[in-house]
């Protein structure tokens, strides 16, 4: 990779080289950009990695500290010194600033001397920013130019110098007592040229006052100021004149001026300020009338081509007092455009002179200078062309010109009457119309009622171009996009509307006119709309556009393409997709998706739980099968916010959600997939009817199975009435084999749950007969329940509870659990182990067995918990006192 410098000193070198045409361009860029890196050669890639500069090293910037306020309290022998020192040490760095070079560049081109060598020289002392290196080249080729007498080189830099403070120089680089001491002495030349050589003196000055643009304020100037008013500003030392003094004896040296003409007359020629020209023509009419009444007819007409009222006054003043120039003959000496053209002169007495040549010598004007003149002329001249452009036809006239014509104050009524009885609105063209509605007031009350009285509306195509029309105020744009807002999308068309979106300048108005349903049905362009979404300045109106179902039908929008924005990271499209499917699609709909996808087959509802459960699917799809699966279940999805806000009623059955689709799920190694499982099995895995499959999901090494499997087991052996009965379990669900098994599960919340089925169906899983089993668990909090149950179950004076269906007893005491297994309760006498041996073996356990241990961390199964652990010692005198 190169450097990425528009223009570099290569390409200056080469240029000044071949002597290319290009070569003040290539300078005046050059001088224009930034300085390159000094830790690099230009041409180096910017980027490259580059050993970096010492901190003694020379630069543009330590150069610029040491040259400038530093030296103030400097002798100028140390001053000279130090600035000579600077710049070489600068100049012998490894990589000094290439436009150093310059200086000995430009005086090597003037040395050779050729022309198109010194007409590039020329346009660089003119237009190029001033700083070192071209600072350097000026000063020596303005030596260069006073020891020469070179009066063009001379000049273009003598007017530079007096111009140094309104043409663009670098900041920092040139101080302002140089630029004032080469002021001074440009023009000491020319006073010493004067006095020295008087003939000379006028060639020079004229080369120095040819220069000054035509916007360029004098105040400030020096050199043009002595040369037309020395006199004034003897003794001195500061300040201008800003125009010409009315007498010509202040200008330096007067009898200079009166030797001869022609530098004058080239002055005239040559100059574009009005000062300049009006110091000309003053000196010319004071001193050399006679000269004046021998001009040529063509050195007026090129005169006269000057955009300046001081010309054209001498101009016409030539022209009305010279009977070789009267106005009968100047069709003849070919002056005629000449006196036309004056007709936009600025100035009046030209305008006056005009109009009367005009009356009686142009009686067929052209209608298109006709029309500009009484558009844009002064007073005298609009009245004139209006008088011209009466009597014409509107025919004649053209639309444009009368469209024109009707913006102008003494051609508006007769515009109107024309327009009114010649053109209806079906004629208004976009031009004439952009050019109405952008005019004046008159205009625009014009076409507007133009139209309001044939009943006709304003072309959408009319609006469309103004609007693309430089003409239109940017403050009236919304205006017209407002006006714009009422057309149907047709009339608009769907390519502009296209345009417009991605136009920064009309994207907010576009996308409201969207949003609001410009475009709907077949007249909207679905997949365009799409292929907004990915485009994030519009995605929020493309997304609103798209999820208005009164603007694009569901179908239009497709399922495959919701299913693939379900998928995007971006919450704004994932979030748009899962509401929008939820919304406006059934179950069934997913069957077309499904035969469009990979394994085409099967029906929506598999297609669903695949998208809920697939191997494959990612987080976000699955959350949104997961969630489309729960609002349309039967009984779960009318407890859903989601379904209430939408007001979606669940499209599935009961057998929708059968076991072969749930139960996989709760061995899936993601956990949002086990919740949905979970979620189901909340309602439906009592109507699955397999007994055992709760107590394997309790067993489950997954939460959320063991979740769902112990809900289901908690309410075994409930009364109907109660709230936790819901959706529970027949009694011959109680296995008491399996109930034990949870008691010696390894997860603490099953076991808790077993525990929590023993106490409350004592009698019912084996009573006494299994409590021996108990103790044989390794878990000290088993062995403890074990004795907690004895002493509740078996102690003398134990309370018994009612059978079912009778109410609650009286003074239970606190601490006590009910027992409302199936069946009629036992007493505690006719609670008894198998044999002997049974239950002296279960006190041994009890007393030698049972150490003492800490409390451990229990997981909260809902209310029905077991009690705190007994100590061991507690547990064992209860026992005693069983026995």
């Amino acid at each position: 990779m190169t450097s990425e410098r528009e223009v570099t000193w290569t390409d200056i070198e080469r240029a000044a080289a071949l002597r290319d045409p290009q070569l003040a361009e290539l300078v005046i860029r050059y001088m224009e950009q930034p300085d390159p890196p000094e830790d690099r050669d230009e041409e180096t890639d910017p980027s490259a990695s580059v050993p970096p500069l010492s901190r003694d090293a020379w630069t543009l910037s330590r150069l610029r500290n040491t040259v400038g306020t530093a030296l103030a309290y400097k002798t100028e022998d140390e001053q000279r010194a130090i600035r000579r020192a600077s710049w070489e040490a600068l100049e012998s760095a490894a990589h000094p600033p290439p436009r150093l070079g310059l200086g000995r560049l430009l005086v090597e081109i003037y040395e050779a001397g050729d022309e198109p060598g010194r007409a590039a020289l020329e346009e660089i002392f003119t237009r190029a920013r001033m700083g070192w290196g071209l600072w350097q080249g000026v000063k020596r080729v303005y030596k260069l130019a006073e020891e020469r007498h070179d009066a063009a080189m001379f000049g273009v830099l003598a007017w530079r110098l007096d111009a140094m403070g309104q043409t663009p120089t670098k900041a920092g680089e040139i101080s302002g007592a140089t630029f004032l001491y080469m002021q001074r002495r440009a023009w000491r030349y020319l006073r010493q040229l004067g006095s020295a050589v008087p003939e000379a003196y006028p060639q020079f000055a004229v080369q120095v006052l040819r220069r000054y643009p035509q916007s360029f304020n004098f105040w400030s100037s020096w050199v043009a100021s002595h040369i037309w008013g020395h006199q004034l500003l003897r003794g001195q030392g500061r300040g201008g004149l800003g125009r010409p003094p009315g007498d010509l004896k202040k200008r330096a040296f007067p009898d200079a001026w009166k030797r001869s003409p022609d530098p004058l007359l080239r002055l005239l020629e040559d100059a574009d300020n009005n000062e300049v020209c009006q110091f000309a023509i003053h000196c010319l009419q004071t001193d050399f009338p006679a000269r004046l009444r021998e001009v040529e007819p063509a050195w007026l007409a090129r005169l006269g081509r000057k955009p300046l009222a001081s010309v054209h006054d001498f101009v016409t003043a030539l022209l009305r007092d010279d009977p070789r120039f009267h106005p009968s003959k100047l069709q003849g000496l070919g002056l005629h455009d000449l006196a036309i053209s004056l007709l936009r002169s600025e100035s009046a007495d030209a305008r006056k002179f005009a109009v009367t040549y005009a009356r009686a010598q142009a009686p067929d004007l052209p209608v298109e200078l006709l029309v500009e003149l009484a558009t844009e002329g002064e007073s005298e001249v609009r009245k004139f062309a209006a008088e011209r452009l009466e009597p014409l036809a509107a025919k004649a006239l053209g639309l444009p010109a009368l469209v024109r014509l009707l913006g102008g104050s003494e051609t508006a009524k007769m515009a109107e009457a024309k327009l009114k009885a010649t053109f209806g609105p079906d004629q208004i063209d976009a031009e004439s119309f952009i050019v109405l509605w952008t005019g004046n007031r008159t205009q625009q009350r014009f076409v507007t009622k133009l139209y309001e009285d044939a009943k006709k509306t304003i072309p959408a195509g009319h609006w469309l171009a103004l609007l693309e029309d430089e003409r239109l105020h940017r403050w009236k744009q919304s205006e017209v996009l407002r006006t714009l807002g009422k057309y149907p999308g047709e009339q608009i068309g769907l390519d502009w509307i296209k345009q417009g979106l991605l136009d920064h300048r009309y994207t907010d108005w576009v996308g409201r006119w969207l949003r609001e349903g410009m475009l709907k049905g077949d007249a909207l362009d679905v997949e365009w709309l799409k292929g907004l979404v990915m485009r994030p300045r519009l995605r929020g109106m493309a997304l609103d556009v798209l999820g208005n179902p009164k603007l694009v039908k569901p179908a239009r929008v497709g399922l495959p393409w919701l299913l693939a924005m379900v998928r995007q990271a971006d919450q704004s499209l994932h979030g748009f997709a899962h509401r929008y499917m939820l919304e406006h699609f059934s179950p069934k709909d997913f069957a077309a998706a499904a035969k469009e996808g990979a394994g085409a087959g099967g029906s929506g509802l598999d297609k669903l739980w695949g998208l809920a459960a697939g191997p494959d699917e990612p987080e976000m799809v699955r959350a949104f099968a997961g969630t489309y699966l729960r609002v349309h279940h039967p009984k779960l999805g009318p407890k859903m916010q989601e379904a209430r806000d939408y007001g979606i009623k669940p499209r599935l059955a009961a057998k929708d959600y059968g076991l072969e689709r749930v139960r996989p799920l709760f061995d899936d190694g993601r956990a949002d997939v086990r919740k949905l499982a979970q979620d189901v099995a909340r309602h439906e895995l009592v109507s699955w009817g397999d007994r055992t499959l709760p107590y394997r999901l309790a067993h489950s090494r997954h939460r959320e199975a063991r979740a769902a499997g112990s809900r289901v087991l908690l309410t075994l052996g409930l009364l109907p009435g109660e709230a936790e009965a819901e959706d529970a379990p027949p009694a011959e669900w109680l296995l008491p084999d399996e109930v034990f098994m949870l008691a010696e599960s390894t997860a603490k919340s099953t076991r808790e749950v077993g525990l929590t089925l023993i106490r409350r169906c004592y009698d019912a899983v084996g009573g006494a007969t299994r409590l021996a089993w108990l103790m044989e668990s390794p878990d000290r909090e088993v062995r403890l329940f074990a004795v907690r149950l004895l002493w509740e179950k078996h102690r003398p004076g134990a309370w018994v509870p009612p059978p079912r269906g009778a109410g609650p007893a009286e003074g239970r005491a606190e601490g006590q659990a009910e027992d409302q297994a199936a069946g009629p309760a036992l007493a505690p006498a006719e609670r008894r182990f198998d044999t002997g041996e049974a239950l002296r073996e279960f006190l041994r356990t009890v007393m030698f067995g049972l150490p003492p241990g800490r409390m451990e961390r229990r997981e909260h199964q809902g209310d029905a918990l077991p009690d705190r652990a007994l100590s061991a010692s507690v547990a064992k005198a209860r026992l005693v006192a069983v026995v």
